[in-house]
């Protein structure tokens, strides 16, 4: 039941998250500011729910994960839901703030009892199950978003909240869920940015730089390759549809086949399917089964760093939930600014045929990680 509704709440949670960059538009018109403006919105929910996470993580493996994990999607839920409600933008900017807090939280401490009362057989499944439910709401939250705001105004979005309210009710109706034992130290948090949960975030960092800087980058690339916005919209749900399916996959198999084993693989076949995405002509209908096999492959391995983290060091599974989930995107995410400024100064190829590169070494980390077997603690 709890990994049930921790799921259940992962997809509110981000359904609500991906509210805000299709409706920059209409917020610009709200306040009446630009596009700069504007996106001190996304960077400051990113900075709050993705680079705070591990941080989120040793507070939740000091507290109730349960009540954390509630607290999370409805902070979420009440700061998107309330986008249209405020008269100044810096009010909303502080919301926002907490809302990305609410978040991280949810995601450290979440992902820790998912990996914790999962049983231990199948923890890899259950945290597939839990990161492909978080996949789900994203792919939803523009078409709620824009379909509310279209229908209701800005103000409308708050009538969406009851969706986090009532999971999150469900989960405070059960046992409250401390951890058993000292919770760790000062030295034992900053044991996680050393050893093999170190190499692990390496490793996802830098596909997660890659895999991140293509996809953002290939409505820009199609675009001057003449290809139409249907075509390029529709690219991006396939991808994103196949990144759901390998975040699911991956998981369940590392159950059978061994964590290291499929964070290595998914490597070792990332990189020729990456460099097929580039050099394999996009207009092509053929590209399309190619993207979708990619995106499932780099996908897939996201999962398996959770679980394998929290077998590595049993004692701080929040904290370093949060290292490989939200903070390995929001680390990624800050270099993307320079790589798009080397786009227009290099062009798309050379620069994402460049950062194929980082495949190699994420692979070289990846092999050099310990293991415990799945099922043990």
């Amino acid at each position: 039941m709890l990994p049930l509704l921790l799921a259940w709440l992962h997809t509110v949670n981000d359904l609500f998250g991906n509210f805000l960059t299709p409706l920059l538009p209409k917020l610009m018109d709200h306040f009446g500011v630009g596009l700069g403006t504007a996106g001190l919105l996304v960077s400051v929910y990113s900075l709050t729910g993705s680079l705070l996470q591990p941080f989120a993580g040793l507070i939740a493996d000091r507290m109730d994960r349960r009540l954390l994990s509630a607290l999370g999607p409805v902070l979420v839920a009440l700061g998107m839901g309330s986008l249209g409600l405020w008269p100044r933008f810096e009010l909303l900017l502080l919301v926002l703030g907490l809302a990305g807090l609410g978040s991280a939280l949810f995601h450290a401490s979440g992902a820790s009892l998912v990996g914790e009362f999962a049983p231990k057989e199948r923890k890899g499944f259950w945290l597939s199950f839990f990161g492909s439910a978080g996949y789900l709401g994203l792919s939803l939250g523009p078409l709620v978003a824009l379909f509310t705001v279209g229908a209701l105004g800005l103000k409308g979005l708050f009538w969406l909240t009851p969706l986090a309210l009532l999971p999150a009710l469900a989960l405070l109706r059960l046992p409250p869920v401390r951890r058993r034992g000292k919770p760790a130290g000062v030295r034992d948090f900053l044991r996680v940015f050393r050893g093999d949960v170190a190499r692990l975030w390496g490793m996802a960092t830098l596909r997660s730089l890659v895999f991140m800087s293509f996809s953002t980058t290939l409505p820009y690339w199609f675009g001057q390759k003449g290809l139409s916005d249907a075509y390029t919209a529709f690219s991006l749900s396939v991808y994103s549809f196949s990144a759901t399916l390998g975040t699911f996959l991956g998981g369940t198999l590392s159950d059978r086949l061994g964590r290291k084993a499929v964070l290595v693989g998914t490597l070792t076949f990332g990189l020729p399917l990456y460099l097929g995405l580039l050099l394999f002509p996009p207009e092509n209908p053929l590209y399309l089964l190619l993207l979708a096999a990619t995106g499932a492959l780099m996908n897939a391995g996201i999962p398996v760093a959770v679980a394998l983290a929290q077998e590595l060091e049993p004692n701080q599974t929040a904290t370093v939930s949060g290292l490989l989930m939200g903070f390995t995107w929001g680390f990624a995410g800050l270099f993307y600014a320079p790589i798009g400024h080397l786009i227009e100064a290099f062009g798309v190829l050379p620069v994402l045929l460049a950062l194929g590169s980082l495949i190699l070494p994420a692979w070289a980390l990846a092999r050099r990680v310990g293991e415990r077997a799945p099922g043990r603690a």
